[in-house]
């Protein structure tokens, strides 16, 4: 379990590659955009993973202008029409910069792999290959334009670490296991990277034992707390015994018991604000129903609080296919914990059964 921890978090030198890309690509978008501000973030170690890793890049790169400066640049002939912009979707000029910018990448050598415009965070995967000569192998990145989640993941990251260092690896080897279990390529309607942190963190701040919960509700959170505007609240201490500490792998087999067989994934919510265990129905959530299709029923999708706009539930892009997927996955998970199995069951990258391949083609 350490040597996967060592392989899979970012390292120094993902970090100093990551700064090269943004650098080149700022040179390529400032010629058309000069006022743009590019900044990457890693979130893993880009030499290890390759599992799904075009599906689900470990590098985020966001550029940052303001949507005024942005609809005059990618819209000169309308730069001084101030209705034009007023009447703009904002998730449209998104699209539309996403898109110009993109053609420049690709005039300078990035490659282009495919767009996911569905969500509110619209985004391409690109690749940045080795004839760059930023790294000796090709690099899939996720590129976005005036989004927040690259740095909201960033930071809750870094602030678990803060915490407990055990907090953050279960962070990562969750998202790796969902990664190589194909569960959280968001645009086939599976959590995000991003999402499947803020179960991790919900529950490290839920779980009973005698070592007691390992972080605190969101408000103790120093950085994340002032992105939200707020001040921190007073200094949270460990309550639990601290000579039962547990091992990374013993916490991920209670995460796995916790979703699988006590969260209540239709009455439950996921709140890391809260911190405590509470239900969909306490909090301003709009409920998300999901079609089965077999069946002709309807069942309410996880409730996931997004803890910088409570108003929002993460859990809205699942569909009953990738719903499915998530409890199947966790049941496999379970079973695997009751065998004590090997950690590289656990990560053996998924594959779809051969009745499923018959039925795509």
């Amino acid at each position: 379990m350490q040597e996967l921890l060592g392989q899979i978090a970012p390292t120094a030198e993902a970090h100093d590659i990551v700064k090269q890309i943004s650098q080149l690509m700022a040179q390529t978008l400032k010629v058309t955009i000069p006022e743009m501000e590019i900044t990457g973030f890693a979130s893993g170690n880009l030499t290890c993973g390759k599992a799904f890793g075009v599906a689900v890049p470990d590098v985020d790169i966001v550029a940052s202008v303001s949507p005024q400066i942005l609809f005059k640049r990618v819209h000169p002939k309308n730069a001084h029409d101030s209705s034009a912009f007023a009447n703009l979707d904002p998730r449209k000029l998104q699209k539309t910069a996403l898109r110009v910018c993109t053609d420049q990448l690709v005039a300078a050598g990035f490659k282009f792999r495919r767009s996911a415009f569905k969500g509110l965070e619209p985004k391409v995967t690109l690749m940045v290959p080795a004839s760059l000569g930023i790294s000796t192998e090709s690099i899939p990145i996720d590129f976005s334009i005036n989004v927040t989640t690259p740095l909201y993941n960033a930071t809750l990251l870094t602030e678990c670490g803060t915490f407990d260092q055990r907090a953050k690896e279960l962070v990562l080897l969750v998202k790796r296991w969902a990664k190589d279990r194909a569960i959280c390529h968001s645009p086939k309607g599976h959590l995000s990277p991003y999402m499947w942190g803020l179960l991790s963190i919900y529950f490290l701040q839920v779980r009973r034992d005698d070592e007691g919960p390992l972080l605190p509700p969101l408000s103790h959170f120093e950085v994340s707390s002032r992105l939200l505007g707020r001040p921190t609240t007073a200094k949270w201490s460990p309550s639990g015994n601290a000579g039962s500490k547990k091992t990374v792998g013993a916490l991920f087999q209670e995460f796995v018991q916790f979703f699988h067989k006590e969260f209540d994934w239709q009455k439950d919510a996921v709140s890391i604000h809260a911190g405590q265990r509470v239900t969909a129905s306490a909090l301003t959530l709009p409920p998300q129903v999901v079609i089965q299709k077999d069946a002709g029923a309807s069942i309410v999708a996880p409730s996931i609080e997004d803890p910088f706009d409570v108003t929002r539930n993460l859990g809205d892009s699942m569909t009953d296919v990738s719903f499915a997927r998530l409890k199947e996955e966790l049941s496999r998970a379970q079973e695997l914990c009751m065998r004590s199995a090997s950690l590289s069951e656990f990560l053996e990258p998924w594959a779809p059964a051969a009745a499923e391949v018959d039925e795509q083609q």
